[in-house]
């Protein structure tokens, strides 16, 4: 039989109360904002700014998205440059289409750390993608793995032929 007095039914409201804040925590509805300045934080817990970015044409051909490699190192775009970078990168999967798009498991974001070969994959946070052309694609993001791992800012995006 369960305890009926007042400090049991004060543990069983506090319980609900809890378990309720967990949930309403959970739904994650407050707004993601993106910063109005070049992409930019932390990746490995190094400090990075992204120079160079370009997309896979054959990794985004027939993809709802463009695969996309982001390194603080200078690449030339579309020159097949993207294997000698040295450091930390982002890999992104960027809709080809306008919009602003939240991140979930069907839309993730990649944070490569050089050092340890770690992949580390955001499912939470936000882009937006502002314009795409034959070319060139431009937008931004604000997304994060944990403390150590996240990123702010717009970016602009060499669209590769194939």
């Amino acid at each position: 039989m369960a305890p009926t007095g007042p400090a049991a039914v004060m543990g069983r409201s506090l319980l609900v109360l809890a378990a309720g804040l967990v949930v309403f925590a959970g739904c994650g509805s407050g707004a993601v904002e993106i910063a109005m300045t070049p992409l930019a934080g932390r990746i490995g817990g190094a400090s990075w700014t992204l120079v160079s970015a370009e997309s896979s044409a054959f990794l985004s051909d027939g993809q709802p998205t463009f695969f996309v490699t982001a390194s603080a190192e200078t690449v030339t775009a579309c020159a097949g440059g993207g294997s000698s970078i040295s450091g930390n990168q982002l890999i992104l999967n960027v809709p080809k289409s306008t919009g602003d798009y939240r991140l979930s498991l069907s839309l993730s974001e990649t944070f490569y750390v050089r050092a340890s070969n770690d992949n580390l994959v955001a499912t939470t946070g936000r882009m937006r993608v502002d314009e795409v052309t034959a070319t060139s694609l431009r937008g931004g993001a604000h997304f994060a793995f944990d403390g150590n791992n996240e990123v702010d800012g717009e970016f602009s995006v060499s669209i590769c032929p194939p």
